[in-house]
């Protein structure tokens, strides 16, 4: 091994896509993460695959939602219930509203402008390991993304409306490397579930018609329930300078150009991320640290998060923090239920994802 890499710190998946979001199987032996396809599996930004802990061949999981040689919705942020083992996903919302399909704009702001928010709607759901039904007759919420919206009271040039963007954080970091904020984590006991819209955080018992905010969880994604239940660790994407940007959309073709849409769009820059902890009904919250993505260990005497560095820990308890050798520019820390072992996902330049596994320090 090199120089503090630990023992045992081993690559899990050798694909040429982007593979994230790791998840351990509730016995240990196994990892599932998401695929961009692989081999002969679905065709889909997001496959749900599991790898054996010991490495090895990958299999798919939803093998009834994402046969072979198909092109299908992406499933996304598996999520493993304690206990039952039910399965919760995210499926994204294909198509939407469309903004402001031209040529070229020409902007009252001498930025540059990003492009437009991509992610506007989603499902949750949780599927029974087994089944055999369609994802429609899994439990279902859904989760509505802020970003796009068209002010049909206003008429310029006389188009139909004008179209409202907000590029929040929580888009950007979609826009820019497919980060879904509404990744769900199971409450310890069993039944229910948090997750966000990029916005605030929500908890959804499936079953229920609706999820239902938690107070005070304002700017929240990416959740963890703690393993006693009763706090929620979250990042907090604070916000850059607000910027409004008005823009007109303009088609050319042979005959001339016209304006083809108006856009008003305000953004934030990413600011920094912070982890909090807030109890499940909401109220106060704790700020902890600096970073992101975070989880619990087992026994809930950690915290562990990403930094632009690599993962971290940190005890809720003292505030001591340890940087975890062997996972430098490590993202979406998960740990094995025997909390020996972490799998995290590295990027390279291109900005594609594989899975890796290191030993955790005692």
């Amino acid at each position: 091994e090199d120089e503090g890499t630990p023992v045992g710190t081993r690559q899990m998946t050798f694909s040429t896509g982007d593979d994230r979001s790791p998840e351990w199987s509730a016995s240990g032996d196994s990892i599932l993460y998401v695929a961009e396809g692989y081999g002969d599996l679905a065709r889909s930004d997001g496959v749900v695959l599991s790898v054996p802990r010991v490495g090895g061949l990958a299999e798919a999981v939803f093998t009834v939602l994402q046969p072979d040689r198909a092109l299908g919705p992406a499933i996304l942020a598996p999520a493993i219930e304690p206990g039952s083992r039910r399965i919760a996903y995210v499926q994204l919302i294909p198509g939407g509203e469309t903004v402001c399909e031209a040529d070229a704009a020409s902007c009252d702001a001498t930025d540059s402008l990003p492009p437009p928010p991509r992610l506007q709607g989603g499902r949750l759901r949780v599927r029974t390991p087994g089944a055999t039904s369609p994802a429609d007759h899994d439990p279902t919420v859904a989760i509505e993304f802020d970003g796009v919206e068209l002010d049909g009271s206003r008429h310029p040039f006389g188009l139909p409306g004008v179209w409202i963007t907000l590029l929040h954080p929580f888009q950007r970091l979609y826009n820019d490397l497919g980060a879904v904020p509404a990744r769900p984590s199971w409450e310890p006991a069993g039944g229910r579930l948090v997750t966000s819209d990029g916005l605030r955080l929500l908890t959804w018992r499936p079953g229920d018609p609706a999820a239902t905010p938690i107070p005070g969880s304002e700017e929240g994604t990416y959740p963890a329930w703690s393993p006693d239940g009763s706090r929620i660790a979250f990042t907090r994407l604070d916000r850059g300078p607000e910027l409004t940007t008005s823009c007109q959309h303009i088609v050319f073709g042979q005959t001339g150009s016209f304006v083809a849409c108006v856009e008003e769009r305000t953004q934030w820059p990413i600011g920094r991320a912070m982890i909090v902890l807030i109890s499940p009904g909401g109220g106060e919250t704790i700020p902890v640290t600096e970073g992101s993505d975070p989880t619990w260990s087992p026994d809930g005497s950690w915290i562990y998060f990403s930094r632009s560095d690599g993962i971290w820990r940190i005890s809720p308890q003292s505030g001591v923090e340890e940087r975890i050798p062997g996972a430098d520019g490590g993202l979406e820390p998960a740990i094995s239920p025997d909390g020996r072992e972490l799998a995290f996902v590295i990027r390279d330049a291109e900005g594609k994802g594989d899975v890796w596994v290191v030993p955790l320090p005692r």
